[in-house]
């Protein structure tokens, strides 16, 4: 604001002397103009009207000849001496300085007269006015102009103050709803603005945003936490029911068969907390991926024998492989293919048959993934790739619900995708797609 009124005032300064030298010049030109109807040289003689005004205001009219005699009029006084060497310059307004006092000048050619003795002499009109006798009225308006000035300012002044008042308004209010979200930690409040400030509007809507996916990060980690308690607990529950019936037991084939069940839950656990870890540094960036030659259908073909084998002749699972290679980490990508693969096989029909396929389409090379079994509701086609998460009908079944999350991450960071296909009751196609390198 003071920047702005130090040009403001700046540009005043300049504009007003450039208005009043201006109007000073205009003034003599009109003066001039006037006069010269009531003069004129005639035969080489001068003739004067009796309406030539020798002074007009603070306007002085003088008739000299070329080399500065005076030859009707008369100079200030006070600068007469100076005025008659001042050098004469046709139709030209010009400030001049005599004795310390400024002086503006302008002179006009009226034509020739005889001298005696000489050629005729060219005769000028010389106009006259001292600075000072136009500064006062001109100074009125240069204060004016600064009054004028002064009222904009406080008009500025006052719409700032009116505007930054409501706009502090909505920045305490928007400040107010962050300390009660930091206090009460209710994730459920949203800033608030009426949109009449753009950029508070925008500001407000990105802290929405904002609050928006904390608010979901927060539910799912309370989700998380939730679910990894649950899945915790039965196998925690089953080895210290296991170790109270052992204490109670003296019979070795017991104590085997509490041993064995005691193994399988702490392979459980050991399997969940290990996928946890694989999807923590997943997402956090930890895991560093190996750069290695994938040949998928090597890959697929190793990982469905071992599934055929553990699934015998309840579900047949046949190959349509074709090229596939590409780049990536090759335990990972493994980890996916047997995901779905064993998803497959547990969701089949009874004597079901799973196809497996590979190839290329495009830039991508892709892992395809079909079963005929109970499918999944529209309704949960997303929400698989949550951790955790288990439709209905598999609720019962075995697993954490960690496979597809972790599964979807791998992809994720080798850049590719999981694409999903199902019809409830008909079966489900899962397809890994990875990019060609």
């Amino acid at each position: 604001m003071i920047a702005m009124t130090v040009i403001m005032v700046i540009l005043i300064r300049f504009l007003s002397s450039a208005a009043v030298d201006y109007e000073i010049k205009r003034e003599l030109r009109k003066g001039i103009d006037a006069n010269l109807f009531h003069i004129s040289t005639r035969n080489g003689k001068l003739k004067i009207s009796e309406n030539f005004r020798y002074q007009d205001e603070k306007v002085r009219f003088v008739i000299i000849r070329r080399g500065g005699k005076v030859l009707a009029g008369e100079y200030p006084k006070e600068a007469a001496n100076s005025m008659q060497k001042i050098f004469i310059r046709n139709k030209l307004s010009r400030c001049v300085v005599c004795n310390g006092q400024k002086y503006y000048i302008r002179d006009v050619r009226i034509g020739k007269i005889k001298v005696k003795n000489k050629k005729s002499r060219g005769i000028f009109m010389r106009g006259i006015l001292k600075k000072s006798d136009a500064d006062s009225f001109y100074y009125k308006i240069e204060m004016v102009s600064y009054i004028s000035l002064v009222g904009i300012l406080c008009i500025i002044l006052a719409f700032e103050f009116i505007f930054s008042k409501r706009i502090s308004k909505e920045l305490k209010d928007m400040c107010h709803t962050a300390e009660s979200i930091g206090t009460s930690l209710d994730m459920s409040q949203r800033m608030r603005c009426d949109h009449q400030y753009k950029e508070i509007a925008v500001l407000a809507n990105a802290n929405n945003r904002m609050l928006d996916r904390l608010e979901q990060t927060f539910q799912q980690q309370e989700q998380f936490t939730s679910d990894v308690a649950h899945e915790l607990r039965t196998p925690v529950a089953v080895v210290m029911a296991q170790c109270e019936y052992a204490w109670k037991t003296d019979s070795e084939e017991e104590y085997r068969e509490v041993l064995d069940v005691v193994y399988r839950q702490s392979k459980r656990l050991n399997n969940l907390i290990t996928k946890l870890l694989k999807f923590s540094r997943l997402e956090q960036g930890r895991m560093q991926l190996r750069d290695e030659m994938l040949d998928l259908p090597e890959i697929v073909v190793s990982i469905c024998e071992e599934q055929q084998e553990k699934a015998q002749d309840s579900v047949l699972i046949r190959l349509n492989l074709k090229d596939a290679v590409t780049t990536g980490d090759i335990s990972l990508i493994a980890i996916v293919i047997q995901n779905l693969v064993e998803n497959a096989v547990k969701f089949s029909h009874p004597q079901g048959e799973v196809e497996v396929e590979t190839g290329g389409q495009g830039d991508e090379v892709f892992v395809k993934v079909t079963d005929h079994g109970i499918g999944i509701l529209p309704e949960n086609t997303e929400k698989i790739f949550r951790r955790f998460y288990k439709c209905d009908k598999a609720r019962n079944a075995e697993g954490f619900g960690l496979g597809l999350a972790l599964s979807g991450k791998i992809a994720e960071k080798h850049g590719g995708r999981i694409a999903v296909k199902s019809v409830y009751g008909a079966g489900s196609e899962f397809t890994l797609y990875l990019p060609k390198k």
